[in-house]
């Protein structure tokens, strides 16, 4: 779910799904597409250059996730063999060795990047997929879209076509199913109702609940956490990042490429300002129970479980505890239902 120019990016090389519905085209009818089937949270396996026959296994290399609401949609992706240090060790390394190890989590030696992740709104016209960047890890991105021509979707498969300019070949893009499409049953918890967790939500605001103090995060940051039956996505950014175009990136010396790629990612003070993760989860005791986490742009958090507990979950709101910092903090989060 990304424009033309990410797309190209995940031709890397494993397993093509094999489709039990018909491809669009092959009886010179549009597919018949099920907007509901494409309802939960993808994987993809390959990319196929439909004009040379070339098959790239992007699971083998590249991890990534897409992840669709009835409106939204979610885009995480990360590269195989990246590392980390624990946030302990991190805080002692020195300004220029954080720099550095940032550095090397989301950019390879070309300033290309290693990770991703955006979101945004989308929508289907028979088999035509349109969709709009609402949140990017590329700033230019944001309020651009794109088309894509969905090739087939059923239970546990579903692939798209690139839409190419002249002269570019047609990508097929194949995903497995990771839900259950919302299929998996639950109890109701006391007043919490797992259902009503599924959808797509934004962080309106974080409360100190010893101090009181309030951080109204929706006026600085533009955070969604999508959730499945059984899988999240999370994706955030500041406002106000500095907006570099490809063309501007593309007269840039590589070191200098870097840096602009590098400041969009992190502040002076190596601070995030912009955030991806995913993994699976489950609801006990009226506790969002993380599973391992699966993606995420600090590679120390890959494989960390914990546990958050809901205060309040309804069709429109979602509010939660966060586990104990080191000096004993804990943060109330608020989110909104957008979906």
């Amino acid at each position: 779910m990304t424009c033309r120019t990410i797309a190209t990016l995940l031709l890397l090389g494993g397993a093509a799904c094999t489709p039990t519905t018909e491809r669009a085209g092959q009886d010179g009818q549009a597919a018949r597409i099920d907007k509901a089937k494409l309802h939960g949270v993808w994987q993809i396996m390959t990319v196929e250059n439909l004009e040379t026959g070339e098959v790239d296994s992007v699971a083998n290399h590249r991890t990534v996730w897409t992840h669709y609401t009835d409106s939204h949609w979610t885009y995480v992706w990360m590269d195989a063999g990246r590392e980390g240090s624990t946030p302990s060790v991190f805080a002692d390394l020195t300004p220029e060795d954080q720099h550095a190890e940032n550095r090397a989590k989301m950019l390879d030696d070309q300033g290309e990047w290693r990770f991703w992740g955006s979101g945004g709104e989308w929508w289907l016209d028979g088999d035509v997929m349109g969709y709009t960047n609402v949140v990017s890890i590329e700033p230019y991105q944001v309020q651009m879209g794109g088309l894509e021509k969905v090739a087939y979707v059923n239970d546990t498969a579903y692939a798209y076509h690139t839409v190419p300019e002249a002269g570019e070949a047609v990508l097929e893009f194949t995903h497995r199913r990771l839900d259950t499409m919302g299929e998996l049953p639950v109890t109701r918890q006391g007043d919490i109702d797992p259902a009503d967790l599924r959808g797509n939500w934004q962080i309106m605001s974080t409360r100190n609940v010893t101090t009181g103090e309030v951080d109204e995060v929706w006026e600085h940051r533009t955070a969604w956490f999508h959730v499945t039956d059984t899988h999240w996505t999370y994706v955030w950014m500041e406002k106000g990042r500095e907006v570099v175009t490809p063309g501007e990136l593309a007269s840039l010396t590589p070191e200098d490429k870097v840096s602009a790629r590098h400041a969009q990612i992190w502040n002076d003070r190596n601070q995030p300002v912009f955030w991806a993760s995913g993994g699976t989860y489950s609801i006990r005791d009226s506790m969002f129970v993380v599973g391992p986490r699966v993606l995420s742009i600090e590679p120390f958090w890959i494989g960390v479980e914990g546990e958050e507990p809901i205060t309040r979950l309804d069709r429109d709101a979602y509010v939660y505890l966060s586990p104990p910092r080191a000096d004993g903090t804990v943060t109330e989060t608020t989110h909104r239902r957008i979906d």
